[in-house]
């Protein structure tokens, strides 16, 4: 009983201390919160705007937003990266700190302006032995994962954009002074094509060999002092400017690097650095390729673009999608053909004498054109070149083809079963209710299982080629189409004599030769 009554009294008690604990909570109006762990509680990186770092015996680093872009100020304003500052950021809002305590004294400190206002970060040494370091977080010591202190521990070369030519490929122009012997250079449009000091559309290899050596260009040091571009420890100084659709991009390439004399010194939008020599000379290399012959650097495909429309010698529009060539259907495999030729590899040759012969213009979908001139001896000349290409003789042929070689020689697409009636020579075929069944009219023997096999090759006629010449028609033959829906059709057919390789015949204004077997089943019903 003594043992019974002491455990309920301490059970008692218990049960005191709890109402008390939930007294106070529900004074407090409701249940304890979690602890905030944030290193930054509530920062929202869309509000930040201004980071500065700070280092004795260093300048301050300031980066400060405008709208949605970073810049840093070294002393100028220059474009910072938008990925580090992307980086620091993801890292303020997800750090978490381990413990609170007395943090030694910070090495550098990071301000933080978050929508006015100003926090202090002190980046202080790490815990030896361990992956995690101390921050003090406006006055108070917090103990963080290494990454948290690495992340944010940042100098200017972290923080300024590395490669200012990455995005070259991209770039409307390219303009390149102070290079040797040929004169400054200027590059437009894509694929690339030289305007300065010649027009000429050059071949991926020369185009691609300057991209490549642009977009290789990284500061790897910041100068000791001012990185001015006089000087010849590189050769001639060379300034480039690449233009795109978010502006100019330029980039200068210098002497020696004050304080690393082995490296090369730039300039430009980027803000000053330092590159390795190696960089710099492949640059130099790839702009002197450029004042090679017009011969070794010309594009050697006539059209290396994705034709969308076309204007052929004889002056008939082509459209690719859908296939058309004046006005009418094309046939998508011989467009294909000139598609091929247009594109295929061709013989580098002088300029010809004389006037051109042709001309033939293309067009792709941005609009941007080729105009090329045919001169006889199977040679082609883009408008303006200093260069001609001689295309091979199987290529050229399909350049110089007739547009009408071109068309759809399918001359209509039915249904056999649609149709209902047909004329030879003024006798009347109409179909019976059952499937296969003709009556003739006027009345006479019907070959009901000829009229059907003739019906079925008119239904798709499909035409070996173009006739040439006048045509006597011998035959005239009509199908009536009566669809389920939609108003009746008719076509319409004059055949002339049978030949060997089949018939002319005339559908619409076009004279064609249709099969020997059309010829044959409409000859022998007409018997």
């Amino acid at each position: 009983m003594i043992a019974t009554g002491r455990g309920l009294a301490i059970a008692v008690a218990i049960a005191a201390v709890l109402a008390v604990i939930v007294a106070i909570d529900a004074g407090r109006g409701g249940p304890p919160r979690a602890s905030d762990r944030a290193l930054v509680p509530g920062l929202d990186p869309a509000g930040v705007t201004e980071l500065v770092w700070e280092r004795a015996g260093r300048p301050a680093i300031r980066a400060l937003r405008a709208a949605d872009r970073w810049a840093l100020r070294a002393p100028a304003a220059i474009p910072a990266d938008a990925g580090a500052i992307g980086d620091v950021l993801a890292a303020l809002r997800g750090a978490r700190w381990h413990r609170r305590g007395d943090a030694p004294p910070p090495y550098a400190t990071l301000t933080v302006i978050d929508r006015g206002v100003r926090h202090v970060l002190g980046l202080a040494a790490p815990i030896a032995g361990t992956e995690q370091g101390w921050i003090v977080v406006d006055g108070r010591g917090a103990v963080v994962d290494g990454w948290v202190t690495r992340a944010l521990d940042r100098d200017r070369l972290s923080l300024q954009i590395r490669r200012p030519l990455a995005e070259v490929g991209s770039a409307r122009s390219i303009a390149i002074a102070g290079a040797p012997a040929g004169g400054d250079l200027q590059i437009e449009g894509a694929p690339r094509r030289l305007v300065r000091p010649i027009a000429l559309l050059l071949a991926p290899g020369a185009a691609g060999g300057l991209e490549r050596a642009l977009r290789d260009v990284a500061i790897v040091r910041i100068p000791d002092g001012p990185a001015g571009t006089a000087g010849a420890s590189v050769g001639p100084a060379l300034s480039i400017t690449a233009a795109g659709e978010s502006g100019a991009v330029t980039l200068a390439l210098g002497a020696g690097c004050p304080g690393a004399p082995g490296l090369v010194a730039v300039t430009g939008t980027a803000g000053d650095g330092c590159v390795d020599r190696a960089a710099a000379d492949a640059v130099i290399a790839a702009v002197a390729a450029l004042h090679q012959p017009p011969a070794a650097i010309v594009e050697p495909r006539p059209v290396p673009i994705e034709p969308s429309h076309a204007v052929l010698p004889d002056g008939a529009a082509v459209d690719t999608s859908p296939p058309r060539v004046a006005g009418a259907a094309a046939d998508s495999t011989r467009l294909a053909e000139l598609l091929a030729a247009l594109a295929a590899p061709a013989e580098v040759v002088r300029l010809p004498a004389g006037p051109p012969t042709a001309h033939l213009t293309v067009t792709d979908r941005a609009g941007a054109a080729i105009a090329l001139d045919l001169f006889a001896d199977r040679v082609v000349v883009r408008t303006g070149e200093p260069v001609a290409l001689r295309p091979a003789p199987g290529a050229w042929a399909l350049l110089v083809r007739p547009s009408r070689a071109l068309r759809e020689l399918t001359l209509w697409v039915e249904e056999p079963t649609l149709i209902t009636g047909l004329v030879v020579d003024g006798v009347r075929y109409q179909r019976g209710q059952v499937i296969g069944a003709w009556t003739r009219l006027p009345p006479g023997r019907s070959d009901a299982p000829r009229i059907e096999a003739l019906v079925a090759q008119l239904a798709a006629p499909h035409a070996l080629g173009f006739a040439d010449g006048p045509l006597a028609a011998v035959h005239r033959v009509t199908i009536d189409v009566t669809p389920p829906v939609g108003a009746p059709v008719r076509h319409a057919l004059e055949l002339g004599a049978a030949r060997a390789a089949g018939c002319p015949a005339r559908a619409g204004g076009d004279a064609v030769v249709l099969p020997a077997a059309i010829c044959s089943e409409v000859a022998a019903l007409a018997r």
